[in-house]
């Protein structure tokens, strides 16, 4: 390849590139800016002319934006950033003949926010399946910077909570944020559960819903849980949230509350059923009576 231009050498003024070379005169100010040293940004949406770099954290890429077809020798200097997912269980450490977990969890997916505004739904998706998360969905009421979204996923309950969701369980997950609960203003989670978990479980799609752990009552609190779509794998569902601790997907609380007739009389009750009111009867047998003598009083007035 022919070396048209060497940043290095002849600087990085857009409108010398093009002086050496017309073909870029038309992208001058693009070049320049790409030949100028841009810090990349992590949300693929802000990728433009002016902000040429991007970097895609989910699949471990950077993307250069390039004005037109031509060949480059870029450069990136940096440090080794978090991917944004991993599939892969936590690591493990030996000692001895014995296998040591490092952690809980056995999935997790992380993504970072450059920027998210007010009036523009964030989206936080392309979840592992065995997760449970189709997506998040993230509106602000001030503008938030660096925001950072950890989920995991447990195998069972978390060390962190103190109290066993009761009923059937599918998921226990985690959520964790930086630099968003000050500014968040809603989350909506569509969540999924597979459908043989349901059918296996003798539940129906209606049976589902996302719980809360609250660590300040210890207690696990059901959350308003909207029925939304279905595939041939899963069943979805929408929550609204306000914050994020750790959560159940699973079996709805079905409080059975007795009927009347299921009450168990007490004790005073039954001997109030034994002794029957007697009132009616005492004034039947008043009326008649009084109906006698009058009879009596009319016959003998008549004689």
């Amino acid at each position: 390849m022919n070396v048209i231009w060497n940043a290095s050498a002849n600087g990085t003024t857009g409108s010398a590139l093009a002086g050496n070379n017309t073909h870029y005169s038309t992208y001058s100010s693009q070049w320049e800016t790409l030949m100028g040293q841009n810090n990349c940004t992590r949300n693929q949406s802000e990728l433009n002319s002016t902000n040429p770099c991007y970097i895609d954290t989910t699949n471990n890429r950077i993307w250069i934006r390039l004005p037109h077809f031509s060949g480059t020798q870029p450069s990136v200097t940096g440090n080794v950033i978090t991917a944004t997912s991993t599939s892969d269980t936590p690591a493990s450490s030996s000692s001895g003949g014995g296998s040591v977990k490092t952690s809980e969890w056995a999935k997790q997916k992380i993504h970072s926010f450059t920027k998210i505004t007010p009036g523009v739904a964030t989206i936080m998706k392309d979840f592992d399946d065995a997760i449970g998360i189709k997506q998040i969905q993230i509106e602000v009421k001030n503008e938030a910077q660096n925001v950072k979204i950890t989920v995991r996923k447990y195998d069972s309950k978390p060390a962190n909570v103190s109290v066993e969701k009761s009923g059937k369980v599918h998921k226990y997950l985690q959520i964790e944020t930086e630099n968003l609960q000050q500014n968040l203003e809603k989350a909506t989670l569509r969540i999924q559960v597979n459908k043989s978990w349901v059918s296996d479980n003798g539940l129906n799609k209606d049976n589902i819903a996302l719980f809360k752990f609250d660590e300040g009552v210890k207690k696990w609190n059901e959350l308003s849980t909207n029925y939304a779509e279905a595939d041939d794998e899963f069943y979805y569902y929408d929550v609204e949230l306000t914050s994020f601790s750790f959560f159940a997907i699973g079996e709805k609380t079905i409080e059975k509350q007795k009927s009347e007739d299921e009450i168990t009389p007490s004790p005073e009750d039954g001997a109030r059923k034994e002794r029957p009111n007697l009132t009616w009867l005492w004034i039947v047998i008043g009326i008649i009576i009084f109906g006698i003598i009058a009879f009596i009083l009319y016959n003998k007035k008549k004689k």
